[in-house]
C-alpha cells in the first residue's frame, strides 16, 4: 500500500512539473517582449531540472550541467534582447548562438551529449523533443535563422557530428544523442531561408524516436550487446528495424518523405555543399539504424521464432500503419 501511496505521489509530481514545462513553451512562444520569452524560459528550465532529478546514476551532474548551460543561454537571450536591438547584425549572431546553444546543435553539442546520456528514456524523449521548441520557434518566429550564417554553419556542422559520432557509438541511447544532432541540421536547414518545413520535419523525427524509445523501454535495452539476448519478439523486433529505418529516412519511409520536403523546401536558398553533407549524412546514419535493427532480426533467436504479444503487435501495427502513410506520401512527393 505504501509502494503504491508513493508512486502515485511520484505521478502527480512529476505531472505537475510537466504541466509547468509545457506553459512555460506556451509563455515564450506566445510573448511578444524578450522579458516574457526569457520568463517562459525560464519557467520550463525549473519545472525540468525536478524531472532530471528522477534519473539514474550521474543525475546530479546531468541537472548542473543543463541548469548552466540554459541559464547562461537564457542570460545571452535576455542581454541581447534589450542592449543589441539597434545593431541589427550583432543582434541576429548573438540571439542565434544563444538559441542554438540552447537546443544542443553543434558547434555547442557537448553539452547535449554529457547531459542526455545519463538520462532515463522518459526524459530523454522529453529533451529531445519538447525541451528544444522554444528555441526552434524564436528561430523561426523571430526570422532569426534567415540568412544567417551562424545557423548556416551549424546546418552542416550537425550533419557531419551526428553521422560521425554514431558510427562510434555503442551505447543506444548515445547513439539516438548523436542522432539527435544530424536530425537538428535538417530541422535548421529550412530556417536559414525562413520555411517552415522544419516543423514537419520535426514532428515526424519525434514520431519515428517516441516509436523507437517505447521499444527500447519495453525490453530495457541501453546497450547495443544487450539486443543479442533481449528476447525481443520478431513483431518488436521488426517493428524497431522499420522505425530507425524510416528515422534514417530510408525511401519510402515517412522519414524519407520529411527529408525529401527538407530537400525541396531548401534547394533555393542552400548550396549543394551543403545539401550533399547531410545527404550522406543521412545515407551514414541508416547505415547504423541498419546494423543495430539487423542485431535484434538475425542475432536473436526470440526475435525470429516466438509470435507477439498484445503490446508487440500494437506497436507493430503502429509502425506498419505510419509506414504505409509515408509510402503514400514519398509517391505523392516523387510523381
Amino acid at each position: 500500500m505504501m509502494v503504491n501511496s508513493k508512486l502515485m505521489f511520484n505521478y502527480l509530481w512529476g505531472l505537475m512539473f510537466f504541466s509547468g514545462l509545457l506553459s512555460g513553451v506556451l509563455i515564450s512562444i506566445s510573448s511578444d517582449s524578450w522579458v516574457g520569452v526569457w520568463l517562459g524560459l525560464e519557467m520550463n528550465l525549473l519545472c525540468f531540472i525536478p524531472i532530471i532529478s528522477g534519473s539514474r546514476g550521474g543525475a546530479s551532474e546531468a541537472m548542473m550541467i543543463y541548469f548552466l548551460i540554459q541559464a547562461c543561454g537564457s542570460l545571452m537571450l535576455l542581454m541581447t534582447g534589450l542592449n543589441l536591438m539597434n545593431y541589427e547584425l550583432m543582434f541576429k549572431v548573438f540571439i542565434s548562438v544563444a538559441l542554438l546553444l540552447k537546443v544542443g546543435a553543434a558547434p555547442f553539442h557537448f553539452w547535449y551529449i554529457e547531459v542526455a546520456s545519463k538520462l532515463r528514456w522518459v526524459q530523454f524523449i522529453i529533451i529531445s523533443s519538447v525541451q528544444k521548441i522554444i528555441p526552434l520557434t524564436l528561430l523561426s518566429l523571430n526570422s532569426m535563422g534567415k540568412n544567417s550564417w551562424v545557423v548556416y554553419l551549424s546546418v552542416v556542422w550537425s550533419g557531419l557530428t551526428g553521422a560521425i559520432g554514431g558510427i562510434n557509438a555503442f551505447a543506444v541511447r548515445k547513439l539516438l544523442v548523436y542522432s539527435s544532432i544530424g536530425h537538428l541540421g535538417w530541422v535548421l536547414a529550412p530556417l536559414v531561408g525562413g520555411s517552415v518545413m522544419w516543423v514537419t520535419y520535426f514532428s515526424v523525427y519525434c514520431l519515428n524516436l517516441l516509436l523507437v524509445v517505447l521499444i527500447l523501454t519495453k525490453y530495457s535495452v541501453f546497450h547495443i550487446n544487450q539486443l543479442k539476448g533481449a528476447k525481443i519478439l520478431w513483431s518488436g523486433g521488426l517493428a524497431l528495424l522499420i522505425s530507425l529505418l524510416s528515422l534514417g529516412g530510408f525511401p519510402p519511409s515517412l522519414g524519407f518523405a520529411a527529408k525529401w520536403g527538407v530537400i525541396v523546401s531548401s534547394v533555393e536558398f542552400m548550396d549543394l555543399f551543403s545539401l550533399s553533407i547531410l545527404i550522406l549524412s543521412s545515407v551514414i546514419s541508416v547505415y547504423f539504424y541498419t546494423r543495430l535493427g539487423l542485431t535484434v532480426l538475425v542475432m536473436n533467436s526470440e526475435a525470429k521464432f516466438n509470435s507477439g504479444s498484445l503490446s508487440d503487435m500494437g506497436i507493430f501495427s503502429g509502425v506498419v500503419s505510419m509506414s504505409l502513410v509515408g509510402f503514400w506520401v514519398s509517391f505523392m512527393i516523387m510523381f
